[in-house]
Formats: structure tokens, sequence, C-alpha cells
């Protein structure tokens, strides 16, 4: 399994008159070659695209606002380094050399030397894993039946149920609530729209402020810190995996209370789990379900699901799949 960066963003704040020298130096070397996109709205921010580097892997947005004016290079190393977003970059020592060489060269270039890499601020980063469960049907009834885990501690649903521009059978998104976190599972086929996709589960871990970045990062400079966070890319991808996804096949709820039952667990444990196993259709959500039924040794009832290498979050009647692989078991 491949563990990789997928995408970060790079960030440099000049002031309003540098902003402004840079902005009209990119429409000036952009005449003719059609690069610079038109003016869009995205959080309040009015932006313009520099496709310059988009063939190299970099996209490059000029933020405009009253308050702050940014320059964001929006960086996929894989593309740099000259591969494809199905085949994840595996990093190691020697092609990160070679990444941040290509990266410094490619802003030297592009800014004339006036800015470096060191110029700029790290603020997102985000960590991916390809998981290869064998059908679109099977990426499918993944997503659904992790829909059903709902809120998490820490995280919230990122969107609402009433968003039209999301087809929810296609992802299943949760935003950290203060935490700088966000976590993403989606039909990657949907997503890109290529045949070789299908069957592909995309999981992405985005830590996207600075405290989510310093925590496994000092704030020194770009450079280093994308060697340390891409060298450690695995664990860090597993500290917000574990905390959203639990371990554990699925299965119908009729299954799983029959292996509960038939378990060598005494009468208290097994009635704990099974009522674990009715709230969590009735709250929508496992850490309300655990909310609920209020017991100080949960974390002991869990252990006990994971003893049975059965998921508390179960496959819905209206699910055409009576048992699904732990997800763990991909990794």
């Amino acid at each position: 399994m491949t563990f990789s960066v997928h995408t970060f963003e790079l960030r440099l704040t000049p002031s309003t008159d540098e902003f402004s020298k840079l902005l009209k130096r990119a429409f000036e070397k952009s005449k003719g070659k059609h690069r610079l996109g038109k003016s869009n709205r995205h959080n309040g921010d009015d932006v313009r695209v520099d496709n310059a580097l988009m063939e190299e892997g970099i996209k490059i947005e000029y933020h405009y606002d009253h308050y702050k004016k940014k320059v964001k290079f929006i960086v996929n190393p894989s593309r740099v380094l000259g591969g494809d977003d199905l085949k994840l970059w595996k990093p190691h020592d020697q092609n990160l050399r070679e990444f941040i060489k290509e990266l410094r060269d490619h802003i030297d270039d592009y800014f004339d030397s006036m800015y470096s890499l060191d110029d700029f601020e790290l603020k997102r980063i985000d960590f991916t894993i390809n998981i290869d469960v064998g059908s679109k049907e099977n990426v499918t009834a993944y997503i659904k039946a992790l829909q059903s885990i709902g809120r998490v501690k820490g995280f919230s649903p990122k969107y609402i149920k009433t968003d039209k521009h999301i087809n929810r059978d296609q992802s299943f998104d949760l935003e950290g609530n203060s935490n700088g976190i966000e976590f993403t599972i989606y039909d990657k086929v949907a997503e890109c729209e290529r045949e070789k996709a299908a069957g592909i589960l995309r999981v992405e871990v985005r830590l996207k402020k600075s405290n989510a970045i310093s925590r496994y990062t000092d704030k020194s400079n770009p450079a280093k810190q994308i060697r340390d966070l891409a060298k450690h890319s695995k664990e860090i991808f597993l500290d917000t995996f574990q905390r959203v996804v639990p371990p554990g096949d699925l299965y119908k709820k009729k299954r799983a209370v029959s292996i509960i039952t038939e378990s060598d667990f005494k009468q208290k444990m097994k009635d704990k789990m099974l009522t674990l196993l009715e709230l969590i259709p009735t709250k929508k959500s496992l850490y309300l379900a655990q909310k609920e039924m209020n017991d100080r040794n949960i974390a002991k009832v869990m252990q006990s699901f994971v003893d049975l290498d059965l998921s508390p979050v179960t496959l819905s009647k209206r699910h055409n799949k009576k048992h699904l692989k732990s997800l763990y078991k991909y990794l």
C-alpha cells in the first residue's frame, strides 16, 4: 500500500503593492497564451488562476481581498515528477531530493528569482491512499456503509444532506470541528471518469491549518516541512483514519447479532454490544450512539468488537452486499 502526499498548498503573502506588481506581471506574460484564467469567486476571495505551470503539476492562484493578498502554489508532487494521479507518489529520500529541486526551480523560474521556496508558508497538505476493493459495486457499498458512521468525535459531516452539489453515493466527507483536519473517502472513477480507476476507493486526510501541520513538524522552512511530512505519510494518515473508521468486517445486522450472541463474552458485555448495534442506525452516528450509552467502559465494548473482528456499523437492509471485508485488511 502506497501512503502518498497527493497535494499541498504553499502560500506567499506579499504587500498590496508587491501583489499588484506580481499580478500585472502575470497578465503581461500571459498575453497571447491564454494561460491566466478569468476571475471567479472562491471562499470570499477574488481569484485569478495562472496555468503557466499546470502541465508541471502546479496550479497558481492570485487571491485578492481587502484584508490580505495571497499567491498560492497548489502542488501535485506525482505530476511534478512526471507521474500519474492513479499511480501515487511513494516518497523516499532520493525522489524527495529530486522533487524539492524541481519545485525550487519552478518557483525561481516563475518569479525570475524574485521569490524562492523559502519565502512561502506551507498551509495545507493532503495524504492519500488508493484501496482497490475489486469493483465499482464494492466501492459504492463501502461508501454507503461508511456513511452510517455519521459524526465522529472532533468531526462533523462536511456537507448538509440537502446540498445538491454532492452525490452521497460517491463520497463520505468529514470536517474537523476545530482540529484543521478533513477526511474524505470517494469513488475515484466518478471523480476522474477513467475506467482504470474502477474499483478504486480513494481515501484522503487533509491537514488544512497550521496547528494541524505543526503537530507533525516544526515551523521551519517549507522544504524541511515537506520532507518531514512526506516521510511520515503513513503514520499521519493512520492517525486520522483510525479515529474515523472502526476495525472489523461489516455484516447485515442479523448476522452481526448472531456473531455477538454466539461469542464467549459474558452476557453483560454481549448486552452492551447489542445495545450499541441498535443505537447506531437510530442515532445515525457511531459517536452519538456511544454518547447515548453513557458507559464509562465504552473502550472495552469497542475492544470486544475488535476481538470478534466485527464492525459495530452494520449494512442496511437495502444493501446488496451481505458482507464487506474490513478496510484495514487492504492496508
